[in-house]
């Protein structure tokens, strides 16, 4: 190690060879990507608290909705409606109000995608980032609109029909 030392100070006398503050190219690769990563972190943050402001907005919306059809939903029971049939009538709507949000984001993203609308001059983003988000926010929707519409199908018709 010494000739080495001795060698890389004849080659380029102005380099600095401290074997003792070196460090290895892993932890100057950590040392470098740290800001990154916290930044994607917290973004990963921001996005998980969004997506669970958007459920409990579909799971207000959708109790909403529950309680103003409660006379709606007992008849529907008394005519023969099953619990299944309940259930399948608010995830339809809900996926239905869900995939016009989807559409109208979609459009959005394919103008801001072909250069129509610039925002700060972003970078663009991939396509195959739409149909992952859009799959997303489908599955987020039904999985929040579950807890409403079990509590709708298990209304009894004579309840619903006396309340009201």
């Amino acid at each position: 190690m010494a000739d080495a030392q001795r060698a890389v100070a004849a080659a380029a006398p102005d380099v600095v060879f401290d074997q003792a503050a070196s460090r290895t190219v892993a932890e100057l690769r950590a040392d470098y990507f740290h800001g990154a990563r916290l930044m994607m972190a917290l973004l990963a943050g921001v996005i998980v608290a969004l997506l669970g402001a958007t459920a409990l907005g579909i799971v207000g919306l959708a109790s909403y909705w529950v309680e103003q059809r409660r006379r709606q939903i007992g008849i529907r029971r008394a005519l023969g409606a099953t619990r299944r049939d309940i259930l399948h009538y608010f995830q339809l709507e809900n996926f239905l109000v869900v995939s016009l949000g989807v559409v109208a984001g979609a459009l959005l993203a394919y103008a801001f995608n072909l250069g129509l609308m610039r925002f700060y001059e972003l970078p663009r983003l991939p396509l195959a980032y739409l149909p992952i988000s859009a799959l997303a926010l489908w599955l987020l929707g039904q999985v929040a609109v579950l807890a409403p519409a079990l509590r709708a199908s298990a209304i009894m018709p004579v309840q619903a029909i006396r309340s009201a």
